[in-house]
C-alpha cells in the first residue's frame, strides 16, 4: 500500500499541469477553511495554510509546493495578518516567520520526495536484476542438463571412463559455480573486463592444479552484456582447460595468453598457448570429444565458429558479432 501511495505521487509529480490544479485545489481549500473561521484563528492565522503547503508540495512536488507557499503568504498577508492595521512590526514578524516555517516544509518535503524517487528507482532496478537472475539460473540449470547428458553418452560409450567423467562434470561445476560468484557480486559490477577475466582464469587454473602455467589477459575496456559474458566465460574455461590438459603434461611450464580485439563490428578471440602443438595426440583436443561439442556448442550462442592452428604452440580464434 504505501509502495502504490509513493508512485501515485511520484506520477502525480511527472504531470505538472495536473500538479498545479491540485495544488490549486488544496490551496482554495485551506484559505476558504481559514477565512470561514474568522476571528477565532486569529492567534494562528496560518493553520489552514501550513498543511495545504504541505500536502501540495508532497502530491506536485516543489514547485507546486513554492506555489501554494506564494499564494498562501500573499492572501495570510492581506486578509489574516492584519487586515485592518496594515502594516506593523509585529506583523513583519509573522511573516517572516510564516516564510522561515513555509522554507523548512518545502525543504523536507523535496528531500522526502527526492527519497522515495530513488527508492523506488532502486526496487525498478532489483525487479529487473531479479527477472534477469531468474532467466540466468533457468539457462544454467539447462546447460547443466545437456552437459550431463553429453557426459552420460560418453560413459555409456566407455564406461571405463566413469569416474574420469564424473571427475570432469565435478570440475565443470565448480568452475560455474566460482565464476557466477564473480558475476553476481556488487562489488565487482564495474569491475574492468581484463580484472574479471584475470580473476576467472586463476580460478580455473587452481582448479586444474596448473601450477607452472602463466597466463596473460590481453583485453580492451569493452562492456559485454551479462548473457554473453557468462557463455564467453564458459568458452574460456572450455579452452583454456582443453589447452592444459592436451598442451602441457606432467607439470610443464608454459603460458596460455588470451587476447580480445575489436574489427569492425566483430571481436576476435584468440586463445594461445606455447605448448606442444597439435602434433601427435595432442590431435585429440580437437577430436569431437565431449570437451570440443561444448566449446563448438558455446561458440555458436555467441555467433561464432572456432579455428584451431599450430605454430610453436596452439591457437583456438574465434571471430564472434559485437
Amino acid at each position: 500500500m504505501t509502495y502504490r501511495l509513493a508512485e501515485a505521487t511520484r506520477w502525480l509529480r511527472t504531470h505538472p499541469w495536473l500538479g498545479y490544479a491540485v495544488g490549486l485545489g488544496i490551496f482554495a481549500f485551506g484559505f476558504l477553511l481559514r477565512f470561514a473561521a474568522g476571528g477565532l484563528l486569529d492567534d494562528v492565522p496560518f493553520i489552514t495554510l501550513f498543511p495545504a503547503i504541505l500536502v501540495a508540495a508532497l502530491l506536485g512536488g516543489l514547485h507546486v509546493g513554492l506555489t501554494v507557499a506564494i499564494l498562501s503568504g500573499v492572501a495570510a498577508r492581506f486578509f489574516f495578518v492584519t487586515p485592518q492595521n496594515g502594516w506593523t512590526w509585529t506583523g513583519a514578524l509573522t511573516m517572516a516567520l510564516f516564510c522561515v516555517t513555509a522554507a523548512i516544509q518545502l525543504f523536507v518535503i523535496d528531500a522526502l520526495n527526492r527519497a522515495v524517487d530513488r527508492l523506488s528507482d532502486e526496487r525498478d532496478h532489483v525487479q529487473v536484476l531479479f527477472r534477469e537472475l531468474q532467466h540466468r539460473v533457468a539457462n544454467n540449470m539447462a546447460f547443466i542438463a545437456s552437459l550431463l547428458r553429453l557426459q552420460r553418452r560418453a560413459v555409456e560409450a566407455h564406461p571405463e571412463t566413469g569416474a574420469a567423467v564424473l571427475d570432469d562434470a565435478d570440475q565443470r561445476l565448480q568452475t560455474m559455480a566460482r565464476m557466477h560468484r564473480r558475476l553476481y557480486d556488487p562489488a565487482i559490477t564495474d569491475q574492468p573486463l581484463t580484472a574479471y577475466l584475470e580473476g576467472l582464469v586463476k580460478d580455473i587454473l587452481d582448479a586444474t592444479g596448473a601450477r607452472n602455467i602463466l597466463c596473460v589477459v590481453e583485453v580492451p575496456p569493452v562492456k559485454l552484456e551479462l548473457s554473453r559474458l557468462v557463455t564467453l566465460s564458459l568458452l574460456i574455461n572450455e579452452l583454456i582447460t582443453n589447452a592444459v590438459k592436451h598442451g602441457f603434461q606432467g607439470g610443464e611450464p608454459g603460458t596460455i595468453t588470451i587476447r580480445l580485439d575489436r574489427q569492425a563490428q566483430n571481436y576476435v578471440l584468440a586463445v594461445t598457448d606455447n605448448g606442444r602443438g597439435l602434433t601427435g595426440d595432442r590431435h585429440v583436443g580437437i577430436a569431437p570429444t565431449l570437451g570440443m561439442t561444448i566449446i563448438r556448442s558455446l561458440a555458436t550462442q555467441l555467433g561464432g565458429d572456432i579455428q584451431w592452428s599450430s605454430d610453436a604452440g596452439t591457437t583456438a580464434r574465434m571471430v564472434f558479432p559485437a
